[in-house]
């Protein structure tokens, strides 16, 4: 799940802590089915292409000490160049940044301890082969190694079953 949020400040709000303090009975049911869950909050680091796609691929990597800078500006480098590639839609880095008063909610307790991702690369497509294909080659383990990353490096894919969008939900009501 990815959510979008106009304002950073959200996720400290009342209304939002108020709702992940409060599960309805569904939530409740279900949340300690959600094992080993990666939740970050994170701000845009680089955005490059748009667009809502078929395919996702999510790297989720950590910087080594030291080499911070320079795997961001390689990263970047890269995104940038990916984006409009045949196939690919959209390159994304996001970069953790949770909260300073962040605190364990109702469904973290129910479900476990929360990981968190340090950085997340997100690279969308039209073309899953396409999509894995840069993944295995551009934005590898070893290339992302190369650029500064730490040893531990996971990819994920998803493909876009549904989505709607706020008229769709307010016609739903």
């Amino acid at each position: 799940m990815l959510y979008e949020l106009e304002q950073y400040e959200i996720l400290t709000s009342k209304g939002y802590l108020d709702r992940l303090n409060a599960p309805t009975v569904w939530s409740t049911r279900m949340m300690p089915h959600h094992l080993n869950m990666v939740r970050s909050q994170c701000r845009v680091g680089a955005s490059f292409g748009g667009g809502v796609a078929t395919s996702l691929a999510t790297i989720r990597l950590s910087p080594e000490a030291g080499r911070e800078a320079g795997l961001e500006t390689a990263v970047v480098a890269t995104l940038r160049e990916l984006a409009s590639k045949p196939g690919l839609t959209g390159a994304h880095l996001l970069i953790t940044d949770t909260p300073k008063t962040s605190v364990r909610t109702t469904e973290q307790q129910i479900r476990g301890l929360d990981g968190a991702a340090d950085w997340i690369v997100l690279l969308s497509g039209y073309d899953p082969e396409v999509v894995e294909l840069v993944v295995s080659s551009k934005l590898s383990t070893s290339a992302v190694r190369n650029m500064g990353a730490q040893e531990t490096v996971t990819a994920g894919y998803y493909r876009l079953a549904f989505t709607m969008s706020p008229q769709d939900v307010a016609a739903t009501v």
